[in-house]
């Protein structure tokens, strides 16, 4: 027995005129599509600005400074966020130098629209000299969102002028951070971007703690919130109200609430008495956000102040207690990184690599 007999909307078998005129519809319903599309497109010419954009874009695959080249470089720039489509298409391109030329003509233009595609350059070019010009744009940009990338490219790039390059852009960030701020940069000890919402910025001068939810348009200032000054700031991973801090001669702090309270975490640290401990950097492993590394120093002298590096150690308790990771570290570290099973440090300008386990 049937129970769900299927209900055909026409015959199985139509009669051999209704098949006819079911063709003759679709047949002329076809034409008229392709008219309508030859119609819309002589409507629509492509547009003169963009075949000139494309064309100074061409130019870009020039290795030689070359008068065209120069001169398309010149015309790009003046187009400004117009000409950004076409330079982005270029970075996907198959010829290196075009590639790396259209990285340095986003730079040039300084558009946010092109943050997402030099981040996947800077990430993922094959090309050295590409990731080099692209983390230069992305430090041209009046923008923190590209803060994570350049400090992933400044320690874990394998080449060494991408890595400077990627500081460098850190480092115009910075000023720009102060600047719009309000701080001296003189006085701007530590600042962090939180992973989860990069418009979440915390500054740290002198005792306050200065902060934004909008990229950076407003910013509002909590003062005396922190111990002392801190020698670095790093947000959590997971949530942008949790903040890990190196404070000056006293080791190190959490806050969870977003900077209003901190609480020390010490244990295990080892803190001598008497001597000016510093955290020189903390990370925060983004696979296991429980698991805190930092590296410390003392800072020694009167006239000449050095400091001195004391290790490497983890916390995998997000802080509660801490255990010595590595000692035998020669210059002072100022960032740290987990990749997988490894531990990456920058000190000076040299990348050490341990084993986490």
């Amino acid at each position: 027995m049937v129970t769900n007999p299927v209900r055909y909307l026409y015959p199985i078998a139509p009669a051999p005129r209704r098949r006819i005129a079911l063709w003759t519809v679709l047949v002329l319903g076809l034409a008229l599509l392709a008219t309508l599309v030859v119609l819309n497109a002589s409507a629509n010419p492509p547009n003169a600005a963009e075949v000139r954009i494309q064309g100074w874009v061409g130019e870009l695959q020039s290795d030689r400074l070359t008068a065209r080249r120069h001169n398309a470089q010149r015309e790009l720039e003046k187009a400004g966020k117009d000409a950004v489509p076409a330079l982005t298409v270029a970075l996907r391109s198959d010829n290196a130098v075009l590639r790396r030329n259209a990285a340095d003509m986003l730079g040039f233009i300084a558009s946010p629209l092109a943050i997402p595609n030099l981040q996947y350059t800077l990430a993922n070019d094959s090309t050295p000299a590409v990731r080099r010009n692209a983390a230069w744009a992305l430090g041209e940009m009046d923008s923190f969102v590209p803060f994570h990338d350049l400090q992933r490219a400044a320690l874990l790039d394998t080449n060494a002028l991408v890595r400077e390059t990627a500081q460098d852009s850190l480092a115009r960030m910075r000023t720009r951070l102060a600047l719009s701020a309000g701080i001296d940069e003189r006085e701007l000890n530590s600042y962090a971007v939180a992973p989860t919402s990069r418009d979440v910025i915390y500054a740290a001068t002198r005792r306050n703690l200065v902060i934004t939810r909008d990229g950076g348009k407003t910013w509002t200032t909590l003062e005396n919130a922190l111990p002392s000054m801190a020698s670095v700031l790093v947000v959590s991973p997971t949530n942008a109200l949790t903040l890990y801090a190196g404070i000056d001669s006293l080791g190190m702090y959490k806050s969870v609430d977003g900077g209003r309270e901190w609480h020390a975490i010490n244990d295990g640290l080892d803190i001598p008495a008497g001597a000016r401990y510093v955290i020189s950097a903390i990370t925060v492993d983004a696979t296991e956000p429980q698991r805190v590394l930092i590296a410390t120093g003392v800072l020694v002298g009167t006239s000449k102040v050095e400091l001195v590096p004391t290790g490497i150690r983890r916390s995998d308790d997000g802080g509660m207690t801490w255990k010595v990771m590595q000692t035998q570290v020669r210059e002072p570290v100022t960032q740290l990184a987990v990749k997988g099973n490894q531990v990456y440090a920058l000190a000076g300008k040299q990348v050490m690599v341990y084993r986490l386990s």
